[in-house]
């Protein structure tokens, strides 16, 4: 039994059960003699009870936390110490972690990640207030409650800002799933750090998996530093694409390009939960940091060897293409020669002389002599770093920027002049430099707004991330603009938008489709208002011989259901009634009796043939606003339309051969009775 169970700690805590057990430290479930509660008492293990470092930081835990009260963080209620018994009184609630949320759901729904991302971004921005980094953010250190609030708990290795306590302990190299990379060399750390970990947690949130694996520590901290992994929209369709914006900028391995605060996180979340389709175009969610090689502080890599991987989950699918190598001595030919640079740079040269021989022979070969006239595109006003992405110029000039930048009154990066004019036709291969401005004391922040209609939307957030652009993507419907390129921007090309202003990115949604309705049975001024509603036009209109009743719609190019464009002008045919029978040869004088009786031979005279109606009661399903309906007989369609199945049957009045007929009917593709009709 443990020795707590049944002592009275600080002459009112009375310890009844263990709720829980951390690494350092027992979760007891106790009672408060003076307020009559229940409450949680953490108290440290017997092993860390003596130890005066582990001593120190549950006092840091105890300090970190009184200082907190919010919601959506567990609230500290005293500190105490018995007998050398150092202990934590909280509040006491009840749910699990949302770890173990996760294990029993997989991957969340993008709307109920943000929804616990949203409450511990508030826990954040409420700690980061008070001077505290949590530095341990991880789904096991969320409670989830049966009411769905998430509370942040376990401040056990949280620093205070203006200590700069940068030390990684073997704590934090055991999340190391969620290690922030500053983390991870020992750098020093501000509230970013929580920022970095809260990313990982929603990018597992919203795929069901971790973003870095490795078999040990070390393997997965490198990829912190050093990878970048697929988008949460790659491995889980349905993500929006501005939560891939939320969740890179968050995880971006370069703090600076971080987000700056949780309050702007929070943000973020708060918009892309009124509008799925915003997005934000942050710099991190289209490329891989470059920059100097990273080094572990040597701390960090003793605690990251000797740290196996966390077995508490199963194991996910490694990031594809995208991941980190782990560090390992070298064993193959080129491993060598990349631990020798002077080896490697001479095959380098040799390499590169041989692709220029190739490139030149090939030259030669087909004749390549540039004389192809090409049109020079403007450059003037766009940023630098968009105009080197673009590939659009790649095959007809060599651009490149001049050796100094200007000081303007643009924004340092901006294309200011090209050496040759725009709209000038030149040879293929011809040469172009850019001055671009280093801005300057005067410089307009406005941004000139690029023309960006018909580019692919990858491509204009890529852009507009690069230059700091604030932007939302809406969608609209387009006849000339293909879907997932831009039709427009508000405001429009050519102005300029403030500095932060939002620049709202139009994008085509392709032609509005419409269903195409039924319009057989209808009289030609019904189908002409029916198409006209749709937004469709009434095409050719071709007279039939039909069975139908005259001026009725026998026959559409589109049949009833399809898809078709807006716009679209639909061809109709209509009955102009049945075939004319020619009458038989009037008799010669004398042939017949003349009573009307049978003459003489035997022989029945022939008869004109005629036409009668008949009325037909169809009854129509409930389940259904419309129904089609046909009517036929002996293999001929005798009618054929749709009907709001308001009223539970229809009477249809029909044109056929005089006479009785057996008559079917059926509704929407099935059987819906029939039987002998007589055609009067």
């Amino acid at each position: 039994m443990d020795k707590y169970i049944g002592k009275l700690l600080g002459g009112r805590y009375e310890i009844i059960d263990v709720v829980g057990v951390g690494g350092m430290a027992v979760v007891y479930r106790a009672r408060c003699h003076v307020l009559n509660r229940f409450v949680a008492v953490k108290i440290l293990k017997d092993e860390f009870a003596k130890d005066p470092d582990i001593r120190r930081r549950f006092s840091i835990e105890s300090q970190a936390v009184a200082k907190l009260s919010h919601h959506n963080i567990v609230s500290v209620y005293d500190v105490g110490n018995d007998n050398g018994v150092d202990y934590i009184v909280m509040e006491l609630i009840e749910g699990i972690t949302l770890k173990e949320y996760m294990q029993k759901k997989g991957n969340l729904s993008w709307q109920e990640a943000l929804f616990f991302a949203q409450q511990i971004s508030r826990a954040l921005m409420h700690a980061h207030s008070r001077g505290v980094i949590h530095q341990d953010i991880k789904p096991q250190n969320v409670i989830i409650l049966r009411d769905g609030s998430a509370k942040l708990t376990d401040f056990g290795i949280a620093s205070f800002a203006t200590t700069q306590e940068t030390r990684v302990v073997q704590e934090a190299i055991g999340s190391v799933h969620y290690i922030s990379p500053e983390q991870a060399k020992g750098s020093t750390i501000d509230f970013r750090t929580d920022i970095y970990s809260l990313g990982v947690v929603l990018y597992e949130m919203l795929t069901g998996k971790l973003p870095f694996e490795g078999e040990t520590a070390l393997q997965v901290v490198m990829q912190h530093l050093n990878a970048v992994p697929l988008l949460p929209s790659e491995i889980q369709a349905g993500v929006p694409r501005g939560m891939d914006d939320i969740v890179m900028h968050a995880m971006c391995a370069n703090i600076n390009k971080r987000y700056a605060s949780a309050e702007q996180l929070c943000t973020d979340l708060e918009r892309i939960k009124a509008n799925p389709e915003v997005r934000f175009g942050y710099e991190c969610t289209m490329q891989q940091d470059e920059g100097e090689t990273q080094v572990l502080d040597r701390e960090v890599q003793m605690a990251a060897r000797r740290t196996p991987v966390s077995p508490e989950r199963d194991r996910a699918t490694a990031p594809k293409e995208r991941k980190a190598v782990a560090v390992h001595e070298p064993e193959t030919l080129l491993e060598r020669i990349g631990e020798r640079p002077a080896v490697a740079a001479i095959i380098s040269v040799v390499v590169v002389a041989v692709i220029a021989l190739i490139v030149v022979g090939a030259l030669v070969l087909t004749g390549g002599s540039g004389n192809d006239k090409v049109e020079v595109p403007n450059f003037v006003f766009q940023d630098i770093s968009a105009v080197m992405a673009d590939d659009s110029w790649k095959d007809n000039f060599n651009v490149s920027e001049a050796d100094k930048r200007v000081e303007s009154d643009k924004p340092e990066g901006t294309v200011i002049k090209q050496s040759v004019d725009a709209g000038k036709q030149v040879k293929k291969g011809t040469n172009i430099v850019l001055t671009v401005s280093a801005g300057g004391p005067d410089v307009d922040n406005s941004y000139p707004i690029q023309d960006f209609k018909g580019e692919k939307i990858d491509y204009v957030t890529t852009v507009l991330g690069q230059k700091g652009v604030l932007f939302r993507v809406e969608q609209e419907d387009s006849a000339d603009v293909e879907s997932g390129s831009v039709t427009r921007t508000e405001p429009a090309a050519g102005a300029s938008l403030a500095e932060g202003q939002t620049l709202v990115v139009w994008v085509s949604k392709g032609q509005e489709k419409i269903k195409m309705p039924g319009l057989t049975g209808r009289s030609q001024d019904e189908a002409r208002q029916i198409l006209e509603s749709n937004g469709l036009k009434m095409g050719t209109v071709e007279p039939v011989e039909s069975n139908m009743a005259i001026d009725t719609i026998v026959e559409q190019s589109v049949k009833t259901g399809d898809e078709v464009s807006k716009g679209t002008a639909i061809d109709l045919k209509v009955s102009k009634g049945p075939a004319t029978v020619t009458p038989p040869t009037t008799e010669p004088p004398g042939s017949g009796s003349g009573d009307g009786e049978q003459p003489s031979g035997g022989e029945e005279q022939p008869t004109t043939p005629t036409t009668g109606t008949a009325s037909v009661t169809v009854v129509l399903p409930t389940d259904i606003e419309t129904a089609h309906v046909v009517i036929s007989s002996g293999g001929q369609t005798l009618y054929e339309g749709d009907h709001a199945t308001a009223n539970s049957t229809v009477t249809i009045p029909i044109t056929g051969p005089a006479g009785s007929h057996e008559v079917t009917i059926t509704v929407d593709g099935q059987s819906a009775g029939g039987g002998t009709y007589t055609f009067n």
